[in-house]
């Protein structure tokens, strides 16, 4: 399908799940609401929310075309910022921890790292629905990028970051896995800690790296610098410290792009005093 097509086409579906799906839309327009109530009015947050599932519809679209591309092919599609010290990062051999959030057409990141020259894997939930899951992990692989389940053994993770790969880490979600309470868009979330303590425990560079739809439905990948990790002696303490630099980095580009995020999942559900 011409991809002009294509993004026509999905972007009316996700206009359709936006007015059949009571449970996401009410979910979306709360949370909207819950982060920027105080600045928009009720018009404006149901206009964003519109547009949040619009774009899911063309981000699915492209998340599954872009991967099949080149590199030139691409590059026609997808610009970025300087990738020159991530790349230096990764020219060490020691792997890189690339934090992501689902921002944009975050799915084609790992294909972008791949046509660079990077290889990477990312680590996933294992979906319930055997199609949808097979759809995912299509998705998530490719040339030089392998993907693995979190149910499988944590010293795989190891092995491919000692083997020089990317990893690519979601953390803007509230997941039942390893995480610490920082803030998030203004509010205490719980957030994914393990990437973090990955990268402090062993030493490895760590980039924040997102992406989000721009002018003419082109592509736009942000690269932070590499993060300065605290390392006081008091690990917990620093662990918590460099998550939250993560967040304020996920969140700025949330606060540009609010149309672009997932507000339907439920960031905020686990509330500091129902985690032991």
């Amino acid at each position: 399908m011409p991809r002009r097509l294509g993004l026509a086409l999905f972007s009316f579906l996700g206009m359709c799940f936006y007015y059949i799906s009571y449970r996401e839309r009410n979910r979306t327009l709360h949370h909207l609401k819950f982060i920027y109530g105080h600045e928009w009015d009720e018009r404006k947050i149901k206009r964003v929310a519109l547009q949040v599932f619009k774009n899911a519809g063309k981000n699915l679209f492209d998340g599954v075309n872009l991967g099949a591309l080149n590199e030139e092919e691409l590059d026609k599609v997808v610009s970025s910022d300087s990738i020159e010290a991530f790349k230096a990062a990764y020219d060490k051999g020691k792997g890189v921890v690339g934090i992501v959030a689902h921002l944009g057409c975050f799915e084609m990141l790992l294909h972008l790292f791949s046509l660079k020259g990077m290889k990477s894997f990312a680590i996933g939930r294992k979906f319930d629905n055997e199609k949808v899951d097979e759809a995912v992990r299509a998705m998530r692989s490719g040339p030089d990028i392998e993907y693995m389940d979190r149910s499988e053994n944590s010293r795989k993770v190891i092995r491919f970051l000692q083997q020089g790969r990317v990893m690519g880490a979601l953390i803007d979600q509230d997941t039942k896995v390893e995480g610490v309470f920082a803030d998030f868009l203004g509010q205490t979330a719980y957030t994914p800690s393990g990437p973090m303590h990955i990268a402090m425990k062993f030493n490895i560079p760590a980039f924040v790296v997102v992406t989000a739809r721009v002018k003419g439905d082109k592509h736009h990948v942000f690269v932070s610098e590499q993060l300065s990790l605290d390392d006081t002696g008091n690990f917990e303490t620093d662990l918590i410290t460099n998550v939250q630099k993560a967040n304020d980095i996920i969140s700025n580009y949330i606060n540009k792009f609010p149309e672009q995020w997932v507000w339907m999942h439920r960031r905020w559900a686990t509330k500091p005093e129902n985690v032991q």
